[in-house]
């Protein structure tokens, strides 16, 4: 009996793992699409500077969100890909495995997105001309990562950790027999 509530458990979760694997990946192509669009506005505002010969000084600010719009939207395009394209027909272990990091809140292979953080706040700062308003903008720009990291563990929290959880809770299940 135990056998088959695992397997109804299995079938609940794996169709509640496609809804949201389709739902992200439809999500991550939208902020693709923002984010190229991002890097033509930006492209384009660095050809202005360019045809208007100002400074070196002056351009790096819009090549620093430059160069994080399109850093942003390659990771949301290997998002993208990744969700739409999960094979479910794996081996269940291996197939929970992988939900289960998917859906995990904090991953190794996203630190990278550290870099694009820090140039966006590179231009921003080098936009600000005097020292306070360096400081204030320092202070609102990682008050609003913090805000936006707390926001992003809360819709974790209720929407991606259960089934995080139903996954370890199968896979360990699975484990030991």
């Amino acid at each position: 009996m135990k056998q088959n509530k695992t397997s109804i458990n299995l079938q609940q979760l794996t169709q509640q793992l496609k809804n949201e694997d389709s739902r992200y990946a439809q999500l991550s192509k939208s902020f693709q699409i923002v984010y190229f669009v991002l890097t033509f506005i930006f492209s384009l505002l660095i050809i202005i500077h360019i045809i208007q010969k100002e400074p070196l000084s002056e351009l790096l600010g819009p090549i620093c969100f430059l160069v994080a719009m399109l850093s942003f939207a390659f990771f949301f395009r290997k998002y993208y890909q990744e969700y739409k394209n999960v094979d479910y027909a794996r081996p269940t272990l291996i197939m929970l495995k992988n939900a289960a990091y998917r859906y995990q809140p904090f991953q190794r292979r996203t630190a990278w997105l550290l870099i694009p953080i820090l140039l966006i706040d590179a231009g921003l700062a080098m936009n600000s001309s005097l020292v306070f308003d360096i400081l204030l903008l320092q202070m609102v720009w990682f008050g609003a990562l913090v805000v936006a990291v707390c926001i992003g563990l809360v819709i974790w929290h209720f929407r991606y950790k259960p089934l995080r959880d139903n996954a370890l809770q199968l896979i360990k299940e699975i484990e030991n027999g």
